[in-house]
């Protein structure tokens, strides 16, 4: 019985336990540590015109990829029977993004619903919203087999297209409306057992997002540009295969997209690059490498955010 009672109890707190955040803390200690490890050698690392130069380009890429990923966006919700003429897709979902970096990871996605539902459906509104990262995972894993050949991670990758088919569509959805709907419930009237129940028929008449998974693929590779050109910034993208980089850079950024408590993937991201990379490429140029493509990252996020705005009010 004691045994028993002990049992519970562990299973019990192990349950409370928040593993994003766990995770999260693992990373940031094994980023630190990296750092620390390598101080002085970053402390050597000198910023000449020509790394600046590579890290513009780098929030070049990074912008653009932002516009693309918003144009995706707009395409999916066309994709699910939504055809919205009030309302700028694309401006809401760049004066958005920056949401992201508040805490709780979720308030881009909050707003973008209380906006949404005054256009279309609540139904319809929850679920662009919720189909719009897994676009993006999908689009993420095309490039993870390009490390090498290799036919079981080709055929397990490529076959995570076949979750946009409408009758997985339908069945994500309803999970994931299931699991989030005490956000939507918090930020609504609307009571969660109405998010829980399908009372509309979801989207499965609809066609297979073909159009929105392309412009999605189109945005990890934008995104990935700005990520080499950080790692040519410091002299170090010639030292390995394109197909590995992009391979380990779309890796890091599924996980970082998935697994963060904090915003952004700040930590997840860098840690998975380091784990993957560490042994192929110098640690320290490395480290300075994703140390200013998140700061690449960040201002790219800011600019776009600031792309409306700044065009109200000088009435371009």
């Amino acid at each position: 019985m004691i045994k028993i009672i002990r049992n519970n109890f562990v299973f019990g707190m192990v349950s409370k336990i928040n593993v994003k955040l766990l995770i999260t803390l693992v990373c940031f200690s094994f980023l630190g540590n990296s750092i620390y490890g390598n101080f002085e050698s970053l402390s050597n690392q000198t910023i000449t015109t020509e790394k600046i130069l590579w890290l513009l380009w780098g929030i070049v890429f990074s912008f653009l990829s932002i516009i693309i990923n918003a144009y995706a966006w707009n395409l999916l919700i066309k994709n699910i029977g939504s055809n919205i003429k009030n309302l700028n897709i694309v401006k809401l979902f760049l004066a958005t993004n920056i949401y992201k970096y508040l805490p709780g990871g979720i308030w881009h996605f909050v707003s973008r619903y209380n906006t949404l539902r005054l256009e279309i459906s609540n139904e319809k509104s929850i679920e662009s919203i919720l189909l719009e990262p897994i676009l993006m995972l999908v689009a993420g894993f095309v490039f993870i087999p390009l490390r090498g050949f290799n036919l079981s991670i080709y055929i397990l990758c490529w076959s995570s297209t076949l979750v946009l088919l409408p009758a997985f569509r339908q069945f994500l959805i309803k999970k994931l409306k299931s699991m989030k709907a005490t956000v939507f419930k918090s930020n609504d009237n609307i009571k969660g057992e109405n998010l829980r129940q399908n009372k509309q028929d979801l989207s499965i008449r609809m066609f297979y997002p073909y159009k929105p998974l392309f412009v999605e693929i189109i945005f990890i590779l934008f995104r990935f540009m700005g990520f080499l050109c950080c790692i040519h910034a410091f002299s170090i993208g010639s030292l390995i295969s394109k197909g590995e980089l992009i391979s380990s850079f779309s890796l890091a950024w599924i996980i970082g997209l998935i697994v963060p408590a904090a915003p952004g993937g700040l930590g997840v991201f860098e840690s998975v690059i380091l784990f993957s990379l560490g042994s192929n490429l110098p640690e320290a140029p490395l480290l300075a490498s994703l140390l200013c493509y998140r700061i690449v990252s960040t201002v790219s996020d800011i600019v776009a955010a600031l792309i409306y705005p700044v065009k109200k009010l000088f009435k371009i």
